[in-house]
């Protein structure tokens, strides 16, 4: 009895769990999508390690090497005014996965692609999966993904 007491007060005092280094990479992940979809394109590209592999839907699809992430974002801006994009928006939910060993986190995000073609409203589900990469100043984006369904009217 005395014991079962005891529990009882101590479950009272209970601190919350610190932050994993997990959760502070996915962090860094969904803030750096908030940043650029407020349009800081500068803090877009300094969340990323230079020469960060970048796979995503339009050609040539894959970007590395110095400064891939620029190279990437020029060539979605051609891809975008080629095919009557504009308003580009990546809507994302909390992480569905994320793991780290200290040095390095895996994190997948749940996302909407929301983007106006041609002025009719778009959107497609999707995903995208970053492995991030623990340096001085913190976590960097080493590489990302993005895979999403086929673009429909919204």
């Amino acid at each position: 009895m005395l014991k079962t007491a005891l529990f009882c007060m101590l479950s009272l005092f209970t601190v919350p769990a610190a932050a994993g280094p997990a959760d502070d990479a996915a962090t860094v992940v969904t803030t750096t999508l908030d940043k650029f979809n407020a349009g800081d394109i500068d803090a877009f590209f300094a969340a990323h390690e230079d020469g960060a592999l970048i796979v995503d839907e339009f050609a040539p699809y894959v970007w590395g090497g110095p400064n891939s992430a620029q190279r990437w974002a020029a060539d979605y801006m051609k891809d975008a005014a080629k095919r009557g994009i504009a308003g580009g928006h990546m809507d994302h939910a909390a992480a569905i996965q994320a793991s780290s060993d200290g040095s390095s986190a895996y994190i997948v995000v749940p996302t909407t692609y929301r983007f106006a073609e041609h002025g009719r409203k778009m959107a497609a589900r999707g995903s995208m999966t970053f492995v991030m990469a623990r340096r001085d100043a913190g976590w960097k984006i080493a590489s990302w993904t993005y895979a999403g369904e086929k673009p429909v009217p919204e």
